[in-house]
């Protein structure tokens, strides 16, 4: 019989860089006494972070629900919208909260992400969106969604919240579809304590999202629509920053897992693993 263990072994534990670089950032929150709502550290975190995805076009909340829901809302979503059912609830929670109907429809078995033959059959004239996720961050079928939501005037959204720093073809998974949300929780690879983030292809819809996130604030004075509390502050910022200097060694070290785990499992009865990724994919 097997001891147990003096300390519990985890699947998986939040990355937390030198506590010197972090406690080195806090003292220039302490210095500046700016806690929240755009400050200093969270300016350079979005710089960062529109260096890293080579676009202007992102926008950072609290966490990942609130960036999806009020993405949603801000790209004026509603009817239906064809989703999965194989993923978190908060991207189903985020249709419901906008009082859109989600119409799931089964994945496809090597990556468990949505089927594009059945996302077009589920197809019906209340049909606005189709938002897939790439599961365990593993790339959607993007070519034939792209298709389908061109053929048919569909908005095509993506649950990426396992998916950052996720390369296809050359360029950031952020770059395909309409919009993609982003994860930042400390339970993903890369996260900043909590946070989220959204990418999207319309530049103008940036300054709606920017209202929506703080209460509808257009200055001061003037309050342009309903909004909510969904903005990130500079503890968030500034773990995010730290851990995205990091971020090719993280991601390293679970490829080397990954490669371990196939190896001492690969003649276990009963396990199947994912393919290997398709060419181009990073």
């Amino acid at each position: 019989m097997i001891k147990p263990f003096e300390k519990p072994i985890y699947v998986t534990r939040p990355f937390l860089p030198p506590i010197e670089e972090f406690s080195a950032g806090l003292q220039e929150i302490w210095d500046s006494q700016w806690l929240t709502n755009d400050g200093p550290v969270l300016q350079r975190f979005t710089r960062q972070l529109s260096n890293y995805f080579e676009t202007d076009n992102v926008c950072l909340f609290n966490n990942g629900t609130l960036a999806l829901q009020l993405g949603l809302q801000g790209m004026g979503i509603s009817g239906e919208v064809i989703t999965t059912p194989f993923t978190f609830v908060a991207t189903t929670h985020a249709l419901y909260w906008n009082k859109i109907r989600p119409v799931f429809v089964d994945i496809e078995p090597d990556y468990y992400t949505l089927d594009p033959e059945k996302v077009e059959a589920a197809i019906t004239p209340w049909t606005t969106a189709i938002l897939a996720v790439h599961v365990f961050g593993y790339p959607c079928k993007l070519d034939e969604l792209a298709d389908i939501a061109r053929r048919h005037n569909l908005t095509l959204i993506y649950d990426a919240a396992h998916a950052f720093g996720v390369d296809v073809g050359g360029k950031s998974i952020a770059h395909y579809g309409d919009m993609s949300m982003f994860s930042f929780h400390a339970t993903k690879l890369y996260h900043s304590l909590e946070g989220g983030m959204l990418t999207f292809q319309d530049s103008g819809l940036k300054q709606t999202l920017d209202y929506l996130k703080n209460f509808g604030f257009k200055s001061e004075l003037e309050v342009v629509m309903p909004g909510t509390n969904a903005k990130m502050n500079e503890m968030q910022a500034l773990m995010g920053s730290l851990v995205l200097k990091h971020l090719d060694e993280i991601i390293e070290k679970s490829r080397q897992i990954e490669i371990l785990y196939r190896e001492c499992l690969k003649d276990v009865p009963g396990i199947r693993f994912t393919p290997p990724l398709p060419e181009g994919t990073r």
